[in-house]
């Protein structure tokens, strides 16, 4: 008799992390594809003899292809989890991440409580004092 074939536990997740870091990658593909051509905001200067407006294009366009660039290695960083057999479980407690924090954010490292106390205190380390 053959043993009972069991789904992976976090297959959904898996799938959904996959296609999130396709999507990324193509985005991120077009972007560089797009300011290696000269196509976006930040070459228009010369057109529009605007250097503020193009530094400002520019500013964004490099902060957009920052921010997907952490999604996505927080994407890989998942995918390495769930091959590792640590997804779903917080790296800080080492407690369960609640299905529901995972259907919401995927790429979580941290149950919802962690996620509270990390995002308080690394606010906190980055403030100013005068």
């Amino acid at each position: 008799m053959m043993p009972a074939v069991t789904k992976k536990p976090f297959s959904e997740f898996e799938a959904l992390l996959q296609s999130q870091r396709t999507q990324l990658l193509g985005e991120l593909r077009e972007k560089i594809s797009a300011s290696g051509e000269g196509l976006g905001f930040a070459n228009q200067s010369k057109f529009t003899d605007d250097d503020a407006v193009a530094d400002a294009a520019a500013e964004m366009d490099v902060a957009l292809v920052i921010r997907e660039s952490r999604d996505l290695q927080e994407i890989e960083a998942a995918l390495a989890r769930i091959v590792e057999g640590s997804y779903g479980v917080c790296t800080d407690c080492e407690g369960e991440i609640s299905r529901p924090r995972l259907k919401a954010y995927p790429m979580a490292a941290r149950c919802l409580t962690c996620q509270e106390i990390f995002e308080r205190t690394h606010g906190q380390a980055h403030k100013v004092r005068l």
